[in-house]
């Protein structure tokens, strides 16, 4: 049976075991089943979804008619008939604080309001060119003196001042009814009772079209800590300025941060410009929350205006730019839905424009005068609609607005204020950027295993199509397709590569239970990669045979043609794929080595003839008794004294000394004298091995040299080695020079250690008369 065939059988086997363990479906909680051991998902969803947009009505009862509404940081403001200011904290919402705006309260009809991010500072401004400054805890907001005659349409927030530390906005800019671009800094000073506001106002730039500046943001380079994007709209145009503007300092009376940056800019604009009759030119930006560094950022990612003929829409990308290029990628315009005149006296051939517009990650929501739009970014589709009826006679919707910090939707008309409430708005994004064939952005929006697996079978299936075996491979492994249907297709195709991927893919799916078929699978790559080995080694060899007689024949040639460096190209080429196959082997083994089956892999390495792959995993667990014997067969005696001095047992010694002392004595005993757990006695056999006719004259007796370390400094007593002492030193002694076998018998005969009568016959034999 083959390694595939195990692991179908293990694989039917544990499915059987699951299903008839695990609970009917009806008793798991959703109703959704689990994986089973081959990654199977189940396709079933929940029955019924809340929908992404739901529109709510809240349950507040204005006092008066609202003028305006603002939101920011979870706090929203009103403007309301009557010159009054309700500020409500969202998360405190009966806990309403009110002020006075010091105006005529029968002349305050229309107003602006805009409420910065952290949701201190509301900025009002009326057509009749009156600005008013409040701050939270304010009784009262206060007239902008220098402000006059200035009607405020838009305002760009500084993101520098976006947390709770700053009690300014630090400098911002305000675009103007009159095509003219302001700069200041809204802060609340000393005395919250004073009457009026001196903050000073300065004009730093003006559109070269006088229009009604629209819509103004100020964004910043992310990773360029003074390069700034300011994006300025109006009916008719959208500019895109960017330059270098310090916004960390504070405005008061310096000199003005934007001055010089608009000027450069608006000499020479970089503009979008939509033909026709001016639009509502309301323009919004998306951030997203990123981390630049190491310190949060709000990070601007998606724009979009409203025109005459369309939402103009678009991804904003931060890099290298500088004045006069453009951050926008990707933009387009999306026509309005058609939809029918809210006034049933309209023109039938002129359709109703939004009023406002708000932006989410995904969806633009337009407002009506009686409805409320979402336009999917991702499909350029309306994918909601909401009519909003009016509590009275010709009320219409008055505004939306979005806070940029919850990610909160708001409208309201005169008497009613209303929340968008959207819920999980990417479930379609998956659905949508799978038909494009966008599998990266479908597998990031999935929400459940049901729909990865059908993301990435599609993906698999369009790789294999495009002949890209090996990443179609990588997908096959990560759905429910089951295992043998992927392995035999891929087997088909003949790619070694695609199904070493398959299987190298499929190991990391699997749980820690799944010791079997982590083994099977383990040890059918080793088989795949050994053979893929000695296949690449034989090209080796053909490329370098070839190569031999080419050179020949170059050598000869009288044309002076060479095509010696391509067959040398060749072998190269042959040998490093050989090595990154050894690569990706050693990797396997290192990272799942506790899958490998030791006695099957040493089989399969000598079988295959990969020595040196057989020397790798020997390593890796190891077993240095396999190492020894390795270097002993190869007779590379240096590397097996080697591991013997780090790592060998006194049987690895008793074992293998005979042989090494017959071939490196005097690094074999360098080693021993490293080793005093070993039994000298136990070595004699190894040391007569030592071959004393071949040692050259002055050299050192090394098993002697063993021997003394062993009674001098092991304070050894075993009679055997004294024995065996003294029939080399009397055998190494010279004719005329007895003194070390003297002292010996002298200095141990008092002790008995050695035998007197087997000295004595010695002596006799190597003529020691004096001894």
């Amino acid at each position: 049976m083959s390694l595939l065939d195990d692991y179908a059988a293990y694989e039917s086997s544990a499915r059987r075991q699951a299903a008839a363990a695990s609970p009917p479906p009806d008793d798991r909680p959703n109703g959704r089943h689990d994986s089973d051991v081959d990654g199977f998902v189940t396709t079933t969803l929940d029955a019924e979804d809340a929908p992404i947009f739901s529109l709510d009505q809240v349950q507040f009862q204005v006092p008066s008619r609202i003028i305006a509404l603002a939101v920011a940081n979870d706090t929203l403001v009103l403007v309301i008939e009557g010159a009054k200011i309700l500020r409500i904290k969202l998360q405190e919402a009966h806990n309403i604080i009110e002020a006075d705006i010091p105006v005529n309260p029968a002349s305050l009809r229309a107003c602006s309001a805009f409420l910065d991010p952290t949701g201190r500072h509301l900025l009002l401004s009326t057509p009749q060119g009156e600005s008013f400054y409040y701050y939270e805890g304010w009784d009262h907001a206060k007239p902008l003196a220098r402000f006059r005659g200035m009607e405020v349409t838009a305002v760009g927030w500084n993101g520098a001042a976006w947390t709770m530390a700053n009690s300014s906005t630090r400098t911002i800019l305000l675009g103007a009814h009159d095509g003219k671009i302001y700069e200041t800094e809204l802060q609340p000073g000393g005395d919250a009772r004073s009457k009026r506001s001196d903050i000073p106002v300065r004009c730093v730039g003006e559109l070269p079209v006088r229009e009604r500046v629209t819509g103004i943001s100020v964004e910043a380079f992310p990773q360029r800590r003074r390069q700034h994007l300011v994006l300025v709209a109006t009916g008719t145009r959208m500019y895109q300025i960017i330059g270098a503007a310090d916004l960390d300092s504070r405005q008061g009376d310096k000199a003005a941060v934007f001055e010089a940056m608009l000027r450069d800019g608006l000499a020479a604009p970089n503009f979008q410009e939509i033909p026709g009759m001016p639009g509502v030119g309301a323009l919004t930006v998306h951030h997203r929350e990123a981390l630049v560094g190491s310190r949060p950022l709000a990070m601007a990612t998606d724009f979009a205006w409203l025109t005459s003929l369309g939402v103009f829409f678009g991804r904003l990308t931060f890099g290298a730019q500088e004045n006069g290029d453009s951050v926008v990628e990707n933009a387009s315009l999306l026509p309005y839905p058609a939809t029918a005149p809210a006034d049933a006296e309209a023109d039938a051939g002129r359709p109703e424009l939004p009023a406002a517009l708000a932006l989410t990650e995904f969806h633009v929501l337009l407002q009506y005068s009686d409805r409320i739009c979402a336009l999917s970014m991702v499909s350029n589709k309306l994918v909601y609609e909401q009519p909003v009826a009016a509590s009275a006679a010709g009320e219409t919707l008055q505004g939306l607005t979005i806070d940029s910090t919850k990610g909160t939707c708001w409208l309201y008309s005169p008497t009613n204020i209303y929340e968008l409430v959207v819920t999980d708005e990417d479930r379609d994004v998956w659905s949508i950027s799978l038909s494009r064939r966008q599998f990266d952005t479908a597998l990031k929006h999935c929400y459940n295993d049901a729909q990865r697996d059908t993301v990435l079978r599609a993906q698999a299936e369009h790789l294999f199509a495009a002949g890209d075996l090996v990443r179609s491979a990588e997908c096959y492994a990560r759905t429910s397709v089951r295992f043998e249907e992927a392995v035999l297709r891929l087997m088909d195709t003949n790619s070694g590569p695609a199904l070493r991927s398959y299987l190298r893919a499929k190991l990391d799916t699997l749980r820690r239970q799944d010791r079997t078929q982590s083994t099977l699978i383990v040890m059918w790559l080793i088989e795949i990669y050994l053979s893929a080995i000695g296949a690449a080694e034989a090209r080796v060899a053909a490329a370098t045979a070839a190569a031999v007689p080419t050179v020949a024949r170059d050598a000869e040639s009288s044309d002076g043609s060479d095509s010696g460096p391509e067959q040398a190209a060749s072998v190269a080429e042959h040998e490093q794929e050989k090595a990154a196959l050894q690569r990706e082997l050693y990797a396997l083994v290192d990272e799942h080595s506790e899958s490998v089956d030791p006695g099957t892999t040493y089989q399969l390495a000598e079988s295959h003839g990969q020595r040196d792959f057989w020397l790798h995993y020997a390593q890796l667990r190891s077993d240095h008794e396999r190492i020894v014997e390795h270097w002993m067969e190869r007779e590379e005696h240096q590397r097996a004294i080697e591991v013997l001095g780090h790592y060998g047992t006194p049987a690895m010694f008793y074992r293998c000394a005979p042989a090494l002392m017959s071939a490196e004595p005097a690094a074999l005993v360098d080693v021993l004298v490293r080793q005093p757990n070993l039994d000298p006695s136990k070595l004699i056999p190894a040391l007569m091995r030592y071959d004393h006719d071949c040692r050259r004259p002055g050299s050192t007796n090394q098993p002697l040299r063993y021997l003394r370390f062993c009674i001098q400094k092991l304070q050894c007593r075993d009679p055997v080695v004294y024995n065996y002492y003294l029939t080399l030193v009397a055998k190494d002694s010279a004719a005329d020079d007895e003194t070390e076998l003297m002292d010996f018998l002298s200095a141990y005969g008092k002790d008995m250690l050695y035998d007197p009568d087997y000295a004595l016959r010695v002596c006799k034999r190597y003529g020691r008369i004096r001894s």
